[in-house]
């Protein structure tokens, strides 16, 4: 038998579906829970232990909106025989116990405490210790595009599992379908590097950073090197010859290397995260400015 990702404690894998629903109290909307669903895997050797499903009964979007309704095959009528938010955190609390929480992407979690914030009067989600973002642990060793996330169906294609018999967006099926993904990744990365400490303050203001890409030269954060570029070739420190011009929320210009004469487009982007600033760069081909299209009497040649 091999040894599980976090020997001794049990994995629970959580999916949640949601209603974006207009809220008076808040003057704007809200992302109201529908749906739990969750799959218990042992410590040990990732087998089933449980399942947990519950529909959430509305209190604030009294309807469906028919963009969800189509999506999840949920009805309203589904929804009346419910429970409430508040209910539903606590029975499934108490199925949980203090296994790791794990959901597909942060999305679940964002939800979970907007809505803990909105019904219990506080941010802090009741049943989570330990946490690991199962998207991010995939992403580690699944080949994906740089700079976008892998979905769960991109996963489990790249995985050879098939969905049959799973229906999409509910969430139930959804967990387990993240359970699977996670049975045939683990034993190519170890889990424990991304375990996150729930109970601290840290990791609610982490989750909740916004990243903000910096579109501002003047910015007190940004360094005179970060704006400097070498070239490629030879090594040398090359110049720039126009100004930094903003394209697409990165700055590009023109250089030329003070060795070897070789022209390149420098490009960078900064990025503020909850760590501190992220500087990308990146070295484009020289492109020759097209000339200016002649005119000739009405017409544009």
């Amino acid at each position: 038998m091999r040894e599980g990702p976090h020997a001794g404690m049990d994995l629970v894998i959580l999916d949640l579906e949601w209603n974006g629903a207009y809220s008076r109290r808040l003057k704007g909307h809200i992302n109201e829970i529908i749906e739990f669903g969750a799959v218990k895997l042992s410590g040990e050797d990732l087998s089933v232990a449980g399942t947990f499903r519950a529909f959430v009964r509305p209190q604030v979007g009294k309807k469906l909106s028919d963009i969800i309704s189509s999506l999840t095959n949920i009805t309203d009528a589904d929804l009346e025989e419910g429970i409430s938010y508040t209910q539903a955190v606590s029975r499934f609390r108490k199925w949980m116990g203090r296994a790791v929480l794990m959901t597909w992407g942060t999305s679940d979690i964002l939800t979970l405490i907007e809505n803990c914030r909105y019904f219990c009067g506080s941010e802090r989600i009741p049943f989570l210790q330990e946490y690991a973002d199962l998207q991010r642990y995939c992403e580690s060793v699944l080949p994906h595009e740089e700079g976008k996330q892998l979905g769960l169906a991109p996963a489990a294609e790249l995985l050879g599992i098939d969905p049959k018999g799973m229906e999409h967006h509910r969430a139930l099926d959804d967990s387990l379908l993240a359970a699977e993904c996670l049975r045939r990744v683990y034993p190519r990365a170890d889990l424990r590097p991304f375990l996150q400490d729930g109970t601290k303050q840290e990791f609610y203001d982490r989750i909740q950073f916004r990243t903000v890409v910096i579109c501002d030269l003047e910015h007190p954060l940004i360094q005179r090197a970060d704006l400097s570029f070498s070239c490629e070739q030879c090594g040398k420190r090359a110049h720039r010859d126009e100004p930094w011009q903003l394209k697409n929320k990165s700055f590009r210009a023109r250089f030329t290397c003070g060795g070897c004469g070789r022209r390149f487009v420098g490009r960078v982007q900064f990025k503020l995260k909850y760590d501190g600033l992220v500087v990308k760069k990146a070295v484009l081909p020289w492109e020759e400015p097209k000339p200016e299209p002649e005119e000739k009497g009405d017409q544009v040649l």
